[in-house]
């Protein structure tokens, strides 16, 4: 699903983050198989029905070609379950290791023995899989369907970076006053635990509200439950000193 915006949140901050999703929205379709004559006839199909593809004939290649391209990497992956020196299985983790899931979605070609390994890839992270040999009508409703999938979930994941790195500008101190606040606490009771002046609350609060372009205490919990959840540790422990 898509994130909404936080109209909460500075506009003018998430639509530029908003443009360059979509400036960078230039959405490639990694192939990676080792049997050359699958691998060219599917790219052949892809980039006959106008999809840009890029081709590998091994994991380790595409992982170097992952690591080489700008980031965000846009696009999604169709891995062959069976492949030499590195299964489709492995190089599916190494892609999660990355930090790629939900954001690139990941197909399966699987051949008639592969079904096993492929519904253990799916319970992992992958979207589908298309038993050999893989038919037109089969295979680009899949790609078509995953594409769009990928384009929300790298604004989820946009919207997921743009609050962590909010919250990381934080002090711990504001870190405490921010958790704190809402809670819904008023200054006097904040003071007292954090051992400050409700002044002192005060003046961190006007800090929090301005790194993270919130007005109200409602919309500071709001901002905290999507950080929650993004998984984001808000511990005061692990924010910034």
């Amino acid at each position: 699903m898509a994130v909404v915006p936080n109209s909460d949140l500075p506009c003018h901050s998430w639509l530029q983050l908003l443009r360059e999703n979509k400036m960078n929205s230039n959405q490639t379709i990694y192939l990676c198989d080792d049997d050359e004559g699958v691998r060219s006839a599917l790219s052949y199909l892809l980039k006959k029905h106008g999809f840009k593809v890029s081709a590998y004939g091994s994991g380790p290649d595409l992982l170097a070609a992952v690591d080489d391209a700008p980031t965000p990497v846009r696009g999604l992956f169709v891995l062959d379950g069976r492949m030499e020196p590195m299964s489709g299985a492995v190089v599916h983790e190494q892609l999660r290791c990355r930090g790629l899931e939900n954001r690139n979605p990941v197909i399966f070609l699987s051949g008639h023995g592969d079904i096993p390994a492929a519904v253990s890839a799916m319970e992992k992270g992958a979207i589908s899989f298309v038993e050999k040999p893989h038919t037109e009508d089969k295979l680009l409703p899949l790609i078509h369907q995953a594409l769009a999938l990928e384009e929300k979930w790298q604004v989820s994941a946009r919207r997921s970076d743009f609050l962590c790195s909010m919250w990381e500008s934080l002090t711990v101190r504001q870190c405490q006053i921010a958790l704190h606040k809402a809670e819904g606490e008023l200054n006097k009771v904040i003071g007292a635990k954090l051992g400050i002046t409700e002044r002192m609350v005060e003046e961190h609060w006007v800090k929090v509200r301005d790194k993270l372009g919130v007005d109200t205490v409602a919309a500071l919990a709001t901002t905290i439950a999507e950080l929650r959840a993004c998984g984001v540790d808000l511990s005061v422990d692990a924010g910034p000193t």
